[in-house]
């Protein structure tokens, strides 16, 4: 057998892309982010002396955990990049070139890696002037896409397998829209249709000829790609639509800013709240609970904490 389980590749970190590509069952940004991270590990491991996957121990891991570890607490990384992300993908790369022999390295108790909860300090939303820019810039389905996962929080997948004729059906009669197609782990949720929801439905109606916004000849992964790389070449990614969804619904629902965009401290931002809206501190943070759990729910995650990552 060749190196690297003979996956391919004598190089290390394409071996551990191929596989990926191969046999990870999710999403194209997965595998891309998984992809990203174990060529990160390979760069540390070739200093190391170790280039091929056969000489990749456990312990070895071990020791790269601990290295991320060690960058985390003297500043060297912050903890957007989480380390137990990393770590994680070398598992998940090995585990798939051994057939599941690989034995995997828990980030926590194996290199101690701090459990960190991610509370970004700068908005990653999409600015409305960018927004506009990339309707411009990119082509005319995929800036359908864009306005939909704007109006309705949507994932890229969901916007791209929408049937926006009957939704449109849907949010006149009823003021929502049913996602079903290309949620994640498929639960279906229901999303209220704004104004803007009317717009975007309708102007995605007009361009939609087959069952989803994909075109009628094209399969989603050929769709993808075109997207992605049409994306790439304006500037932008798909996710901070996400973000601004998620802002804008916190607006409407508190009558208030959210925090990230008003640039108030994670650790005030119950008392700034409580200050704009002139309601008791209490008050405000029944309010703003209730705000983080329904746009989670919109989101589709059901979780008031995942909410943080879009709010602050």
């Amino acid at each position: 057998m060749s190196r690297n389980y003979g996956i391919g590749s004598r190089d290390m970190a394409a071996a551990g892309r191929l596989v990926v590509n191969g046999k990870f069952h999710g999403g194209y940004q997965s595998k891309y982010d998984i992809g990203q991270r174990w060529g990160y590990f390979c760069k540390w491991a070739a200093e190391k002396g170790v280039k091929k996957m056969e000489n990749v121990t456990f312990e070895r891991v071990v020791e790269y955990g601990q290295q991320l570890q060690r960058e985390l607490a003297t500043g060297g990384r912050s903890s957007s990049s989480a380390p137990k992300n990393y770590v994680s993908a070398v598992n998940t790369v090995m585990r798939l070139a051994t057939d599941g022999q690989w034995r995997s390295v828990q980030p926590g108790k194996d290199c101690g890696i701090d459990k960190r909860v991610y509370i970004p300090t700068e908005s990653k939303a999409m600015a409305e002037a960018t927004h506009q820019t990339a309707q411009r810039v990119v082509g005319e389905r995929i800036a359908c896409l864009l306005e939909l996962q704007r109006a309705f929080g949507l994932r890229f997948k969901e916007s791209c397998l929408l049937n926006a004729k009957l939704a449109l059906k849907e949010a006149k009669k009823y003021g929502r829209i049913t996602l079903k197609a290309g949620t994640k782990g498929g639960k279906c949720r229901t999303i209220p249709c704004r104004p803007c929801g009317i717009t975007a439905l309708e102007q995605a109606m007009s361009l939609q000829d087959g069952r989803s916004m994909i075109p009628k000849h094209k399969g989603y992964g050929e769709f993808r790609t075109e997207c992605y790389e049409q994306s790439r070449l304006a500037g932008i990614s798909f996710h901070p639509e996400r973000h601004a969804y998620a802002q804008e619904r916190y607006t409407e629902i508190t009558g208030a800013p959210s925090p990230i965009h008003a640039g108030w401290p994670r650790k005030e931002r119950i008392l700034r709240l409580a200050r704009h809206l002139k309601i008791s501190e209490d008050e405000a943070k029944g309010i703003d609970h209730d705000a983080r759990l329904q746009i989670s729910i919109e989101l589709g995650h059901n979780r008031v904490g995942i909410s943080n990552a879009y709010l602050g």
